[in-house]
């Protein structure tokens, strides 16, 4: 490697596939899936090569945005309830290059029923490599985003009322009164905190002119974080209990 270039990981078309095996191996264990039962499916196309979530264990869910995927159970949550799972993987490579470089890779974890379509989006997780469009030296890398707000707006079952559509007369008002408590109560449901990256890594508190983007320098660098990411999602979810089960 020339000096002064970056480290950056990447594989061969073996190497892809094969780390698509072993890593599903060690995933399961980590979720405490029998063996076998998750799997990370793999395609590849001409310069691209994507890794999706898959196997026995796991379901076909819509999302917020983009395209149904596949979820494996992360861990019960309350009752009949728990969190899932997915986990993607973007690697691509140039005309001239033999091996696919790493772009990204992200968890999304939902909440529903076993058999269920329809899981609400809870968060997501992220990293994008130096070749990602990801906002890469803006946002920080690899950062978490909260999508609940948003699954709870697209799920709203009563429109709001418009103009002239009132169930009765209007009341009088005068000038001056105090706006109803109720008013406010959409308020936290209206911002779109799933617009925001939250960083799990920075290099802020350090030197001036560091940026606070991370970006992966080695496949086992990678595998480390969607390890360990799936195991702290695990530990943190167990944490939660479902208070109202009208999801």
């Amino acid at each position: 490697m020339p000096k002064g270039d970056k480290l950056e990981p990447n594989l061969s078309v073996s190497a892809f596939e094969q780390r698509c095996k072993s890593l599903a191996i060690r995933f399961g264990a980590v979720l405490e899936i029998a063996r076998g039962e998750v799997a990370f499916l793999h395609e590849i196309r001409n310069a691209d090569a994507v890794m999706n979530i898959g196997g026995r264990a796991s379901e076909v869910i819509s999302r917020n945005r983009g395209r149904d995927h596949r979820v494996v159970p992360l861990c019960c949550v309350s009752q009949d309830i728990f969190a899932w799972t997915s986990y993607r993987e973007h690697w691509k490579k140039n005309t001239t290059e033999q091996n696919f470089r790493f772009i990204e890779g992200g968890f999304t974890l939902h909440v529903g029923r076993i058999g269920e379509r329809i899981k609400p989006q809870i968060l997501r997780n992220e990293w994008v490599g130096p070749r990602g469009n990801g906002f890469t030296n803006n946002a920080g890398h690899p950062h978490w985003q909260f999508d609940a707000l948003e699954s709870l707006r697209n799920t709203e079952q009563f429109p709001r009322a418009r103009f002239g559509e009132a169930d009765s007369p209007a009341r009088a008002q005068e000038f001056g009164e105090q706006p109803k408590l109720n008013e406010y109560e959409e308020l936290p449901t209206g911002v779109t905190i799933e617009r925001m990256h939250l960083a799990s890594a920075a290099n802020w508190w350090r030197e001036p002119n560091v940026t606070i983007a991370h970006v992966p320098e080695t496949v086992p660098e990678i595998d480390l974080w969607v390890l360990g990411c799936a195991a702290y999602m695990r530990q943190e979810v167990q944490r939660c209990e479902i208070i109202s089960t009208t999801i």
